[in-house]
């Protein structure tokens, strides 16, 4: 399985790493934006079998968060990486509006990202176009991709960490004005 990450920790990666961040973190990233998955904003939550308070969850995921995949090329003899819903995938979305296996994401020759649907999964629209299962769509800076109710962008290591580098200018800003 790919590793994942909140987007809140890489902001405060990046900030703290500031030119290193690139280095240590060299691959693209694929973003599940917030949306349905995160922590609503009032009442009790059910996790597993035991009721939380919604302020416990809040406590552990801040609302706005995104999950982040790194994209490292696939090791051989795998040549792609699989998303979907079912835990045996490289990256997992546990979201019922996504299919168990949807997408494949591979590198093609010259180190291009593309995307393929899958034929038994739900649609998939990138930049609001519906993608074809089976035809290898590639990948671009920024680009952003629906499957079900997940919101994904695709983003290359140096428009990633502009993003952070932004979102680290707000955060520095709100906490100057707080002082």
């Amino acid at each position: 399985m790919a590793r994942s990450l909140l987007l809140s920790l890489l902001v405060r990666q990046h900030m703290a790493l500031k030119a290193r961040f690139q280095a240590r973190y060299p691959h693209p990233w694929l973003i599940w934006e917030a949306g349905a998955w995160n922590v609503p904003e009032t009442g009790v939550q059910n996790v597993a079998a035991t009721q939380l308070p919604a302020q416990d969850l809040r406590d552990c995921l801040p609302a706005g968060d995104a999950l982040c995949f790194e994209l490292p090329p696939p090791s051989p003899p795998q040549s792609v990486l699989r998303l979907g819903r079912a835990s045996n995938n490289e990256l997992v979305i546990n979201d019922a509006t996504v299919s168990r296996e949807h997408i494949t994401l591979s590198l093609d020759a010259e180190g291009q990202w593309r995307v393929e649907a899958l034929s038994k999964a739900g649609l998939v629209k990138l930049d609001g176009v519906l993608l074809q299962p089976g035809r290898p769509t590639p990948l671009k800076p920024e680009t952003h991709l629906e499957l079900g109710d997940a919101r994904l962008t695709f983003h290359g290591p140096e428009d990633f960490s502009a993003r952070l580098g932004r979102i680290a200018a707000r955060l520095a800003e709100q906490m100057s004005r707080a002082v």
